[in-house]
C-alpha cells in the first residue's frame, strides 16, 4: 500500500514542475542609442601614378622609373620622420587590335604608382605640386584618416553607452521599477571621412603641364572631418 502511494506522488510531482516553470517570465528592458562624432583627421594619403606606352618595353619602363624616382626623391626631402613614401603599383599590359579575327600586337602600357602618407596636412598642396613639377600627371586618390581609429571608436562608444544608460534610467524612473544586471550589450562603430576632390584634379593634366613646369600652386585643400558613427543595443534585467 505504501509503495503505490509513493509512485502516485512522484508522478504528480513530475507533472507539476514544468507547469510551474513555464509561468516564470523574465522582466527585461531593451534600449538603443547612437551617436555621430566628428573629429579632425590626422593623416593624409596621396596616391600618384605614371603611365606611358610604346613598343619598346625597356625604354618605357626606364622612362617611368626615372620619373617616379625623381618625384619620390624630391618628395622625401620634404617629409618628416613619421611621414612615408612607398611604391604601391607596377604593371605591364599588352595592347592588341584585331583584324579578320587575328590578334595584332600594338604596344605596351606600363604603369607605376607610389603613395605618400602625411602627418602634416598643411603640406598636401606642396607635395602635389612637387610631384607635378617632376612629371607626375595622375593623382589617383587623396584620402584622410586617423592613425588610431580604434581609440577614437572606443571613446565614441563610451559616450554612446552613457546615453543608453541615461535613457534606461529615465524609462524605469517613470515606470517605478529598477534596473538590474545587464543581460546583453551589442556595440558597433565605424569610421569614415569625406575625401574632397580638389578643383585642380578636374582639369586636364596635359593642359596644365606648362603651368606645372612653371611651378604653379594648386588650390588649397581642406581635409574636412572624420565621422565616427557609434551605436549600442543594451538589454537590462528589471527588478
Amino acid at each position: 500500500m505504501k509503495s503505490k502511494f509513493l509512485v502516485a506522488f512522484l508522478v504528480f510531482s513530475l507533472a507539476f514542475v514544468p507547469v510551474f516553470a513555464a509561468d516564470i517570465q523574465e522582466s527585461i528592458l531593451n534600449v538603443d542609442a547612437s551617436k555621430v562624432t566628428e573629429i579632425s583627421p590626422d593623416t593624409a594619403i596621396i596616391k600618384f601614378y605614371v603611365e606611358n606606352s610604346g613598343i619598346n618595353l625597356a625604354e618605357i619602363k626606364e622612362k617611368n622609373d626615372k620619373t617616379v624616382n625623381t618625384a619620390m626623391n624630391a618628395i622625401k626631402a620634404k617629409l618628416s620622420s613619421d611621414e612615408t613614401v612607398r611604391t604601391i603599383a607596377f604593371s605591364v599590359n599588352n595592347v592588341y587590335s584585331y583584324k579578320d579575327k587575328i590578334r595584332i600586337f600594338q604596344k605596351y602600357e606600363v604603369k607605376n604608382g607610389f603613395e605618400v602618407k602625411l602627418k602634416d596636412l598643411s603640406k598636401i598642396s606642396e607635395i602635389i605640386n612637387i610631384a607635378m613639377n617632376n612629371g607626375i600627371k595622375n593623382i589617383g586618390d587623396l584620402s584622410f584618416t586617423l592613425t588610431d581609429s580604434e581609440k577614437a571608436c572606443n571613446a565614441a562608444l563610451n559616450e554612446t553607452i552613457k546615453i543608453a544608460q541615461t535613457r534606461a534610467n529615465a524609462i524605469t524612473g517613470n515606470l517605478g521599477v529598477q534596473l538590474g544586471k545587464i543581460k546583453s550589450i551589442n556595440p558597433y562603430c565605424s569610421v569614415s571621412a569625406n575625401n574632397p576632390t580638389p578643383r585642380y584634379y578636374a582639369n586636364s593634366f596635359s593642359a596644365k603641364a606648362q603651368d606645372a613646369a612653371e611651378g604653379s600652386v594648386i588650390d588649397s585643400i581642406e581635409p574636412g572631418m572624420v565621422s565616427i558613427r557609434s551605436s549600442v543595443n543594451m538589454t537590462y534585467y528589471l527588478k
